[in-house]
């Protein structure tokens, strides 16, 4: 299949008019119209818009982060700088101080790297797309995680008879399967091995590629609006920044695709990736 080609839309509006003779129509009289350019106008200004609200609510976000997740780190650096000026405290006072700033340094220091990751999800012009095989991809996943795998017994079921590949950016497909297919991993069941089913399928001119597990599952009941946000968890008892949901969705949305979320607590989740061919 050539990616590259696809068929020329053109928009029209038609204006018509019957002439009638003993009740039948015997002819129409009418015009056709090109509005192709003010349809294509009307989309991208609709598309505009959409970008618009995103990049409106990706900055509330930044915000956030910038006033809860770099206050803390920030405010103990302070302050153990302004303590260790005090020439009255020993050295074990001294040293622990130091063990604290150095901690805070590493915090403030993550926060920042995982800030330059979501901005590096926005700068992909450099990168070329090409012919990505899934089941190519799966394999090289299911590589790079025998351990994990092997620990976790997890078992990685995949289906792609009825599409195999897509033409896009592979680094940023690579990174989605690998994110998806960890947190299936992570978020499992102590009691059950972890099961990832993947399944690509193609209707009305889409790709839509389904992750199911057994896992914890989320409650979207109360949950729903942040599934995707920054820095949310729904499994504490678990480590984690809360930022794979919400990098995922950046990395499909800059590659022109979507992705959805059904999920039950304990009876596992499907996220479902659509994208156009």
């Amino acid at each position: 299949m050539n990616y590259r080609s696809c068929p020329i839309i053109k928009w029209v509006r038609t204006i018509g008019q019957g002439e009638f003779f003993e009740g039948k129509c015997i002819k129409i009289y009418g015009s056709l119209q090109d509005i192709t350019e003010r349809k294509n106008t009307e989309t991208e200004r609709t598309k505009m818009i959409s970008d618009i609200f995103q990049r409106n609510s990706n900055l509330e976000q930044f915000s956030y982060i910038v006033s809860h997740n770099l206050r803390a780190p920030t405010a103990n650096i302070i302050g153990f700088v302004e303590i260790l000026q005090n020439e009255t405290i020993n050295q074990l006072e001294q040293k622990e101080l130091l063990q604290g700033l150095s901690k805070s340094v590493s915090a403030l220091d993550n926060i920042i790297k995982d800030l330059n990751k979501i901005l590096q999800v926005k700068n992909k012009d450099s990168e070329e797309k090409e012919v990505i095989l899934f089941s190519q991809l799966v394999n090289e996943i299911k590589m790079s995680i025998t351990n994990l795998m092997r620990k976790k017994r997890a078992r990685i079921v995949a289906d792609f008879t009825d599409v195999d590949n897509i033409y896009s950016l592979k680094n940023y497909m690579h990174s989605i399967f690998n994110n998806l297919i960890r947190n299936s991993i992570k978020y499992s069941k102590l009691d059950q091995p972890p099961l990832i089913e993947i399944k690509s399928t193609k209707k009305n001119g889409k790709i839509f590629i389904t992750f199911k597990d057994n896992g914890l599952g989320i409650d979207l009941n109360t949950q729903d609006a942040k599934v995707f946000g920054l820095c949310n968890r729904f499994h504490t008892h678990l480590k984690g920044k809360g930022m794979g949901l919400f990098m995922g969705k950046a990395q499909v949305e800059s590659l022109g695709g979507k992705i959805t979320i059904a999920s039950e607590i304990n009876k596992g989740t499907v996220f479902t990736l659509i994208f156009e061919i």
